[in-house]
Order: structure tokens, then sequence, then C-alpha cells
């Protein structure tokens, strides 16, 4: 049946500022500081208007019928001390009775199931408003709110496959029966659930580009998942590990039907750092595309559903609604999404081509070469610090000054014996230096657990670290891919000689011209010598190298000492050192901040 589990409701505000500023003008605090009171019309159309998103994503009927009546319920419910949560609740036994008396054929039974579905959609509307008016919002009520969008629905199209059973199939002597049971699974789980998840996709961008991060509630597969793999092990998390872990596979979902935004929204976050550098100019010319398809957002989400049930039902022929969601509104989805996808592409291409035209004769001459370990896979972090929030995340029994021990056992270890093949993927790279590491803390005493217990741990830390590199790695290719067209490109790392099988593993063997490992030309860095031959590879002199690194005495300042320009990428460090004068020419804290700097 159709997930609504994910589905945001875009009119409801995404925090309590959308209300507080304009309701405080005309709608005085209670005495007791935990809510409004409305003394006036002309108060509730404030408090109204302030939990509007935006005009271009307002559906008529909501903002004149849906909004008006869900506030005035949870102004009554705040005033009886009824919480969100209960007010969700009951709008799943409003959903699951509409569904009920959807499966009667008379006409009385079916004008009781629209009262209770629309009493359940006041419901769904009154309870985020609630929320937000009494300061009441948790996770708990957010797995419970989209619990109770996939309980109605369930309802409402059991009860149509019940009640078509027995009758007959227009236009033949067969009865619906399992073919009505095949039609409600088409339309509930391959039609319904992923046009109302790509209509609230489509919407989040559009108010994206409309109001910035904070004006959209914009998620991605990367951060939720993040946030899961950070509860793991953590006591009292459970329902907000169960959101999380439900709402990034929904979040997935959405980017991979997306292929050409997540290209065009990784290149703009790659140039300008965030949405709210983004040009103007460019926002207005991307939502004059996003606003014509907003009426289809609408047309897919609840209000024409609801409103093709209540007529099916009353003229007795419910299956012309699955037939209508699995036809026409199949039509709607997958011209909505052509569209969406060819603005995309469209804007993804005048971005790069505008990158092209930008740049000056002086540009194309320059010549980038890159840190890999700690810059292009941890973004700046030490591998040390990487390596240790891993052992928080999973939490792994030991101390920080026992893991730093190990840690440097295992760094030694690796620098004296090749015990890193030069066939080994960076996955069988990390999976060594871990088992060193825990191997040595078993052997100190320090990991007091048995062999299967810590065989797991250091499964789930591999698991964990490895996909946070590649996001990482990811991310970081938006960026090269964008110096590519104007640089030359090139690689310096200190590394065991299987350099170019990492490169191929994240699909990186194409970006650099160049790449010096210090196991195969036997230089390592510091030795600014290793430096000196990349730009000499490449065919330009230090002077027009730009050497980007996230250690400052292994990058930094060996590439100076040589007249290289430097970026250093500052991330969390393995000390709390700083240089008492730093020499390098920029400091940025992110790889995309480099195009903010390069064209400045």
């Amino acid at each position: 049946m159709p997930n609504k589990t994910m589905t945001k409701d875009t009119n409801k505000p995404s925090s309590t500022e959308h209300l507080t500023p304009l309701s405080t003008q005309r709608a005085e605090k209670s005495e007791a500081g935990s809510g409004y009171k409305v003394d006036s019309l002309s108060s509730f159309r404030t408090l109204l208007h302030a939990s509007f998103k935006s005009e271009d994503t307002e559906e008529w009927l909501d903002v004149y019928f849906t909004r008006p009546i869900g506030l005035a319920f949870a102004l009554l419910w705040r005033r009886l001390g009824v919480t969100p949560n209960a007010v969700t609740i009951l709008s799943i036994f409003l959903g699951v009775g509409a569904g009920v008396m959807f499966y009667f054929t008379d006409t009385l039974h079916n004008i009781i199931g629209i009262i209770l579905l629309m009493l359940a959609n006041f419901c769904d509307s009154t309870d985020g408003q609630l929320a937000r008016l009494t300061n009441q919002r948790s996770m708990k009520g957010r797995c419970l709110d989209g619990f109770a969008g996939d309980v109605w629905f369930v309802a409402i199209y059991l009860a149509i496959v019940l009640r078509i059973w027995h009758q007959p199939i227009p236009g033949t002597s067969m009865s619906w029966g399992l073919w009505g049971l095949a039609l409600a699974a088409l339309a509930g789980f391959l039609s319904h659930s992923p046009q109302c998840s790509l209509s609230d996709y489509y919407r989040q961008i559009h108010l994206y580009f409309l109001k910035g991060r904070a004006g959209s509630e914009l998620d991605s597969y990367e951060k939720e998942h993040a946030i899961v793999e950070s509860l793991k092990g953590k006591k009292d998390v459970f329902w907000d590990r169960a959101f999380h872990f439900n709402y990034q596979h929904y979040c997935k979902s959405q980017e991979h039907r997306t292929p050409d935004f997540q290209r065009f929204h990784k290149a703009l976050l790659a140039r300008y750092g965030s949405i709210e550098q983004v040009p103007q100019d460019l926002k207005d010319r991307f939502l004059a595309g996003s606003r014509p398809l907003m009426p289809f957002t609408n047309l897919l989400t609840f209000n024409c559903r609801g409103i093709l049930v209540y007529v099916t039902c009353l003229l007795n022929c419910p299956w012309v609604y699955l037939l209508v969601e699995v036809t026409l509104l199949n039509l709607a989805y997958v011209y909505m999404h052509k569209k969406h996808e060819a603005l995309c592409r469209e804007e993804l291409n005048r971005l790069l081509s505008s990158s092209k035209k930008g740049a000056t004769d002086r540009e194309k001459s320059v010549a980038y070469l890159f840190d890999f370990g700690g810059t292009l896979d941890t973004g700046g972090c030490h591998w040390g610090k990487m390596l240790w929030h891993g052992y928080e995340r999973q939490a792994i029994p030991v101390s920080e000054t026992q893991f730093r021990e190990a840690y440097v056992h295992a760094e030694r270890a690796l620098g004296k014996q090749p015990i890193i093949k030069k066939e080994y993927t960076f996955r069988q790279m990390l999976e060594t230096k871990l088992q060193i590491e825990f191997d040595y803390l078993s052997a100190q005493g320090w990991l007091n657990v048995d062999a299967e217990t810590a065989r797991q741990m250091q499964t789930r830390l591999l698991a964990d670290l490895y996909n946070k590199v590649k996001i990482t790695i990811e991310a970081n290719k938006c960026v090269l891919l964008q110096l590519q067209p104007q640089h030359r490109l090139g690689l310096v790392t200190n590394f065991y000689g299987n350099m170019s099988v990492v490169l191929k593993e994240f699909g990186l063997s194409n970006l650099f011209q160049t790449v010096t490992e210090s196991a195969v030309v036997g230089v390592r860095k510091p030795n600014p010598d290793i430096f000196q031959r990349a730009a000499e590879t490449l065919g330009v002199s230090p002077s027009d190298v730009v050497v980007v690194g996230d250690s400052y005495t292994k990058d930094i300042l060996p590439a100076h000492s040589i007249g290289c320009q430097t970026v250093w990428i500052k991330g969390e460090g393995w000390t709390d050192d700083e240089p008492s004068d730093c020499i390098a020419d920029v400091i940025i804290h992110d790889l995309s901040e480099l195009l903010v700097v390069k064209d400045k």
C-alpha cells in the first residue's frame, strides 16, 4: 500500500520561527507563557499566514479550508491541554474508521467515511501546528505522524478491495476478486507511494531555492545515514534510530530517482559552498522553471486523492479511483519527473559553461596538486581522529589514550613492513589497519571482549568508516570535476604503492594527469622534491602550482619552500598545536571552498 510514512507536510512550518515573530504582533502570550491566545480575527489570520511555507507550494484547498480549520482545532486542543501525539493517535482511529465506512456501498456509510477522513486530515494538519504552538515537537511524534498516514491508506485500499471483491468487472461476467487486490497493490505500492514521495521532494527543492536551507526540509541519505550510524549502540534512542533508519531509505529513493538534480546540486555546492551563496539570478531562473511543476506536486498528494475516493465511493465505482491512480496520475508523475530532470540538466550545463567561460588565461595555466590521505578521503580530518570518532560511534570499549597508542603502533608497523600489497583496495587497506589496531588493543588487555565480539565490532567499524570515506570522496569528486576543464590536476601522496587501485575503486582514475606516490618514486613528504617532481611531470613551474593538503608540516611547508602556492584544508588535527606564523596562502575548511577562493 502507499507509503506516506516519510511524506512531509510542506504546509507545516519547519520551526517556531514561522509562527512566533508574526504571531507576537497581534497574538499576546498567555500568562503561563506556554502558548498563545488569539483575541481577534486579525490575530488568527496573522497566525495562519505565518504557518504557510510559500504561495508557490500552497494548495488552494489547504489555504482556504484545511489549514484554517486545522489551526482552529490546534488552538482548541491547546486550551484543553491535548498533546500533538494524542491528536495523531486520534487521526489513526478516524482514518481507519473512514476505511471501514468505505467498505459499505450505501450513501450514508460513505458520507460518514468522507467526514471521518476529512477529520483525520484536519488532525494531520493540526498535530504539526499544535506541536509548534506548544513547543512539543519530538522524534516519536514525527514517527507516529508518518505511521498514521500509512494506516489510513492501508485501511482505505483494503476496504476498496473487499468492497469490490464480489462485484463484476465492468463489461465482463468475472468478479474483481484477486484482480481487485492486484490493482490496489499496483495503485498503492507502484503508483501512490512514489508519486507522493517525489512530489514532496520537488516541493522541498523549490522551497530550498526560494528560502534557503532554513526554509526547506530538503534532507539527504548521507546526512540521515550518518545519524543512524552515530546512534548505534546507544541507549534510549529506539524511536530516534527507527525514524532515521526509515527516513534514510526514503531519502535514498528520492535521490535515486533524481540523478540530474543530484549532479546539479553537487555542482552548485561545489562552486558556491551553500545555497545562500548561489547568485539570485540563478535561483530565480531555477524557480521560474520549477514553479509550473508545483500544481503537479499538489495534484499527486492528499487532496486530489481524497476527492477521488469520495466521488468514486459515492458513485459505487471505487475501482475507478484505482485506475485513475495507475493511469492519469502516473502520466502526471512521469511528466513532472521528466520536466524537472530536464530543468536540472539545462541549469547544470549552463553552470558548467559559465565556469569555462569565466576562466582566464592565467587560471588555465595553473596546476593543482592534491594530497589524498586526510584531504580527499576525510576532508581535512586527520586519520587518527577519523578513526577515533569511528571508535566512539561504534562504542568500542577503549579510551582515547589507549586507541592513540594502538594507532601509532599500527602506523609504525605499516611503515616498516610491506603489509599493504599493491593490489589492495582502500577497503582492504583499512581493514588491515583496523586488524593491527584491534590485535594490539587485545594484546595489551585494553579491549576486554571475546574474539567473536571483537570481530563483529571491527566489521561494524570498517563499514562505518568506509562509508564515510565514500561519501566524502564523492563530494570532493564534484570539486575536481569542476576544476578539471580549466586546470591540470595531479596527486602527491605518501602511499603504499596501491594508489592506482584506490583511484579506480572510487572512480577517480581519469581526473589526474599525474600521480606521484611515495612508494613508487622513493621520496616521501615532507621532502619538497616530491612536489618538484610532480610539477615537472605536469610541465609547469612551482610558481604555477597550487598545493592542497591537510598537513601543515608535510604539505604546506615543503610546497611553500619551492615556491608553490598553498591551500591548507584545515580540519581536526591529531594535536591542537597551531603554527606560530602560518605561511599558507589560503586556509579552507571544506574542499568546495576552493572553487569560491579560486574565482576571487
